[in-house]
């Protein structure tokens, strides 16, 4: 019996990562959902992939989830493990003097904190797996262009692709490299883009023209071409693509 490839995707409760985890289980995969609440169609998904769920608020700072799911696959790790950092906030759209700490801490922790503390243990835990490890970050277009009223979007965008470059290349020196990605999917027609559209902030006019003009791809088309990325291979390590 062929050993499985085991994904864990955060933020499965909607969106790209709900597609993302729907696709992946349809082939066969095992699936394990990192969010504060569960998709309910995920749960009910019947195939040869199995799927787990593990609610956790990542704007809280902590890893232990991620120690119990490793320490479970430990006995029998998989032939491949995928860490996808999926989870994002694109809030507060606001200047940033009108932003609240409260606010800030938590867009800093979903965004950029939980990601690192995730591939850190990540990477740490399965160290003398023989296993292909791999590290996939959703990015945005928002990481390289600047805009008024969503610096703290953009600004933890822009530092998860400078970090997936720096730890491509400290990995580049391990015995067993974990490979690190990092994907821009694009506009999509999602939550997180209607919330931007429907603002006040100063783009959302250009978000709403987005959606109109019918710019704005599905999240089950993105992710099936994520997923055929990372099984062709001809995702660049390290640096920034798009889908």
């Amino acid at each position: 019996m062929p050993k499985k490839q085991v994904y864990i995707i955060t933020g499965v409760s909607g969106g790209l990562g709900a597609e993302l985890a729907t696709q992946l289980l349809s082939e066969g995969n095992d699936v394990i959902g990192l969010s504060r609440t569960d998709h309910p169609v995920l749960e009910q998904l019947t195939g040869a992939g199995q799927y787990s769920f593990y609610p956790i608020d990542l704007t809280q700072a902590d890893t232990s989830v991620l120690h119990e799911i490793i320490s479970a696959l430990q006995t029998s790790p998989p032939e491949s493990i995928t860490l996808i950092n999926n989870a994002a906030s694109v809030t507060p759209l606001n200047r940033i003097e009108d932003c609240t700490d409260e606010q800030i801490l938590a867009n800093i922790q979903l965004n950029i904190t939980a990601p690192m503390l995730l591939i850190s243990a990540f990477i740490r835990l399965t160290a003398e797996w023989p296993t292909v490890r791999r590290v996939v970050n959703i990015s945005s277009g928002s990481g390289s262009y600047p805009a008024p009223e969503m610096s703290l979007y953009c600004s933890g965008k822009a530092a998860i692709n400078m970090f997936s470059r720096c730890v491509g290349m400290e990995q580049e020196q391990s015995n067993n490299p974990v490979q690190v990605f990092s994907i821009d999917p694009g506009m999509m027609d999602t939550a997180m883009q209607r919330t931007a559209r429907e603002s006040d902030m100063a783009l959302s006019a250009y978000f709403a023209a987005q959606h109109e003009e019918g710019n704005l791809v599905e999240p089950a088309s993105v992710a099936q071409k994520i997923i055929d990325l990372i099984s062709s291979q001809h995702l660049i390590k390290g640096e920034l693509q798009k889908v």
